[in-house]
């Protein structure tokens, strides 16, 4: 008698919970009926003039950053080691005064952050999700601490910082300017995350399909106008400033036929077990930073100690990794050392991340993917079967699956190469990748780090 009386009272308490969520639901729906009322052709018109404005001043502030960091890593950026022959046991002081100055300067801001724990792209997407304003000043100690951290040499990647700040910066002008505060907060927080994406990645369309597909998740009744302004308006900022830049240094296309069909398939595959790998290391390693018994402004000096260790071997690992993407797409790795650098980067980049030397996911995770193809171009040219730059096909693979937008990362290759080649075979490696990280991993790394802390998202639970 007495379970049955605690069974009732479970049901209950979940039907009065699932009561109040219907409520809640129903109430959003009521005030967005009623501010659609409000979208009149002012309104529209405000919004993408102040987009192309607030792109603008991202695309600018985002290569700002870039360029900072750029111009600290000349003083320690090291020749790139292809081979174990080429390795010379010789530690660089000036590497080494950068990690360490770095990695103190990342803990002391670490404490001004709220809970000690750094904000990214995973925060952005739980705002645009649920209505709620971004948290601005963790936000931009958050870029901060990872321009800093980037600076040094830390083994992370700059895009999903420079997109949080985009995203908060956005919703900073959201608060100031009164007929901004009648866009929906999404449409806010996605502008600025496509401006910084738009400008540090000269990938514009693909910038703003990436908003819709990541972040907003949605095309709504305002539509995508001020997402597509502001992608532009940073794209064309970083035109007139850097001039055009791709990051692939891609002159050719391949054949599309049954053979090339099934190696994008192997390529999509391989690159799903590492972004499985990758996706479980970098969220398994907060949880171990928090068991290590050493006061939180310290921590980042441990991944920076072990980066300085490894750096005659593997300076491939140090930063942000893009100055390795030609050589690999160039063939100019052996396979064993190809192999040890994408093991070696999972870890790192976990390792920086997960102990407070802050950066991005989205660069490893394009370091990973062509060095995925690396390997495979490797092995297809000692079985004499040629080889045709797969590693773009990897970069779109792993892409796509670590930061869940696979149609994005279609986009972004054909936007990156120009090829339509290429965009077929990525959307056969990217969907094959997609299925097999999807059923294993979740839908990105990013809705996995806030499934850890409990929030499950609406578009992807009963």
């Amino acid at each position: 008698m007495k379970e049955k009386t605690e069974s009732d009272n479970e049901n209950l308490a979940d039907a009065f919970k699932r009561g109040v969520d219907y409520s809640k639901r129903f109430r959003a729906f009521k005030e967005e009926v009623r501010e659609e009322k409000n979208w009149g052709l002012r309104v529209r018109v405000t919004a993408i003039l102040l987009t192309l404005v607030v792109g603008a001043i991202v695309g600018l502030v985002a290569l700002s950053l870039l360029s900072a960091v750029e111009f600290f890593n000349n003083f320690w950026k090291p020749k790139i080691v292809t081979d174990f022959a080429q390795v010379e046991f010789s530690w660089n002081i000036y590497l080494g005064i950068s990690l360490l100055v770095s990695a103190l300067i990342a803990g002391q801001l670490l404490k001004l952050i709220s809970d000690g724990r750094p904000r990214g792209p995973a925060d952005l997407i739980l705002s645009a999700q649920r209505n709620e304003p971004p948290e601005i000043k963790n936000g931009f100690l958050s870029a901060t601490v990872a321009m800093i951290s980037l600076s040094g040499g830390s083994s992370v990647g700059m895009f999903g910082p420079l997109m949080h700040f985009g995203g908060c910066f956005s919703y900073f002008v959201k608060k100031n300017i009164k007929l901004v505060t009648k866009l929906p907060l999404e449409v806010i927080l996605g502008s600025g995350a496509a401006a910084a994406i738009a400008a540090v990645f000269s990938a514009p369309i693909g910038a703003a399909i990436f908003a819709h597909e990541a972040i907003i998740r949605r095309f709504g009744s305002f539509g995508a106008g001020p997402v597509i302004a502001a992608a532009f308006s940073a794209h064309w900022v970083a035109l007139l400033l850097m001039g055009e830049a791709t990051l692939f240094n891609i002159t050719t296309s391949p054949e599309i036929n049954i053979r090339t069909l099934f190696i994008a398939m192997g390529v999509g595959f391989l690159s799903a077990i590492i972004s499985i790998i990758y996706i479980n290391s970098v969220t398994y390693m907060p949880k171990l930073a928090k068991r290590v018994n050493i006061p939180l402004s310290f921590k980042p000096l441990i991944p920076a100690f072990f980066l300085f260790l490894i750096s005659p071997i593997f300076p491939a690992l140090l930063g942000h990794g893009l100055w390795t993407v030609d050589l690999a797409l160039a063939g100019q790795f052996s396979l064993t050392f190809l192999i040890l650098l994408i093991l070696l980067k999972i870890f790192s980049t976990s390792f920086c991340i997960g102990f407070g030397f802050f950066g991005g996911v989205f660069a490893p995770a394009l370091f990973l993917g062509v060095l995925v193809g690396g390997v495979v171009d490797l092995t297809l040219v000692s079985l004499d079967y040629g080889s045709s730059n797969f590693g773009i096909l990897g970069a779109a693979s792993c892409i796509g699956a670590v930061i869940g937008a696979p149609l994005a990362a279609v986009v972004i290759v054909f936007e990156l190469t120009g090829s339509y080649e290429w965009s077929v075979l990525a959307m056969v490696s990217v969907v094959t990748s997609q299925q097999f990280t999807r059923a294993y991993a979740g839908r990105s790394l990013f809705d996995r780090q806030l499934s850890l802390r409990g929030i499950k998202l609406s578009d992807d639970h009963k």
